[in-house]
């Protein structure tokens, strides 16, 4: 993914027309979603906010784009944590790169509900949030097994940072409006 000028512009657009009540966010995630779809040539990229405590946690999906549909889809899915592998390594790590998720022994409680499901051989997901504390991730999926280059794994990154930062933002700012303080 070398367009991460386009990205950080991308997501600065769309943040504007969020703030003027111009696009809804599920609207601006699958625009996202779409952008990285089509930048790193995967199957699917999907927008899933997280919540709950370390070992129940939950993630849901927001917003994703299919590039078989080449069409953004609203979310609908949601799947429990199972054995804290996956979350693990998104919270110490802020990434997770799989080549191969069935031969993955930390993605087998989810392989039957999730991996076979949906056809997904190979995963590279990235956290968004702050200060440890995970409020989402974005997944990128592949139908077949595949090796995630260094570099599609750094702009993966760039984009949960850019997503974080633009969601640290937006949560300051409406803290700041129901407060009056941007410190609480």
């Amino acid at each position: 993914m070398t367009s991460a000028p386009k990205f950080h512009f991308l997501i600065r657009d769309l943040a504007h027309e969020l703030e003027a009540d111009r696009m809804t966010e599920l609207d601006a995630a699958g625009r996202v979603a779409q952008h990285i779809q089509q930048t790193l040539a995967c199957m699917h990229v999907t927008f899933w906010s997280v919540s709950g405590q370390p070992g129940q946690r939950v993630m849901r999906s927001v917003a994703a784009y299919d590039g078989a549909s080449q069409r953004i889809v609203r979310g609908a899915a949601a799947f429990p944590e199972a054995g804290g592998g996956f979350f693990g390594a998104l919270v110490r790590l802020g990434c997770y790169v799989c080549e191969d998720t069935f031969a993955d022994p930390a993605l087998q409680g989810v392989k039957e509900t999730m991996l076979v499901p949906f056809n997904i051989r190979a995963l590279l997901a990235a956290s968004y949030g702050d200060r440890g504390e995970v409020w989402g991730l974005i997944s990128c999926t592949s139908a077949v097994i595949r090796p995630w280059k260094a570099g599609e794994v750094a702009a993966l990154r760039k984009c949960a940072a850019e997503v974080s930062a633009l969601r640290g933002r937006r949560r300051a700012l409406g803290n700041w409006l129901a407060t009056g303080s941007l410190l609480e």
